[in-house]
């Protein structure tokens, strides 16, 4: 008898280590885990919704609110109001001013009118102003060479037109 329940307990330190090993097998793989994530849980405990694409539309970001209604290049302008006296499309690389006249309807004091501006498809640069009287129906951009003698990067540029952010037309030119 007493065999016996020495056979016993061994049989249960056995399984106690067997126990104890997974345990620790279990807790080392859940480390490495967490290890190889570069420290991120392998879980996320939100609830991440995700619409049925068979049922909802897609959503436009935004909408154009319809405040500019034409946008118009030229070489020069009437200095008395603002309007093109020839415009244009294609530039020389040695023409002094480019200007970017861009004709608005009602738009409301404070809003924001800007441009971003490609060459070659690459970012080149932007600006904006404000609308600050009601009666306001164009805003101008100019791009000026710094001095004499100075040249345009020859390509193909494109100007898009934002008010208050949202993206409302553009217009393509090229510099030769």
């Amino acid at each position: 008898m007493a065999q016996e329940s020495v056979h016993i307990a061994n049989k249960k330190g056995f399984t106690s280590i067997v126990i104890v090993l997974v345990i620790i097998l279990l807790i080392g793989g859940v480390y490495l885990t967490y290890q190889a994530l570069g420290g991120k849980a392998p879980f996320s405990t939100r609830q991440q919704i995700i619409p049925n694409p068979t049922s909802a539309k897609p959503k436009l970001r935004s909408k154009a609110p319809g405040l500019v209604t034409q946008i118009t290049l030229a070489k020069t302008i009437d200095p008395k109001n603002g309007s093109a006296t020839s415009p244009a499309t294609t530039f020389s690389k040695t023409d002094p001013t480019i200007y970017t006249i861009i004709a608005l309807s009602k738009p409301p004091v404070g809003t924001k009118v800007e441009y971003a501006r490609y060459l070659n498809g690459k970012f080149l640069d932007n600006r904006s102003t404000s609308i600050t009287r009601a009666n306001d129906n164009s805003v101008l951009f100019s791009w000026n060479l710094k001095k004499p003698g100075a040249t345009r990067s020859v390509g193909s540029y494109k100007v898009k037109i934002y008010t208050n952010g949202v993206f409302e037309k553009e217009v393509r030119y090229s510099v030769q």
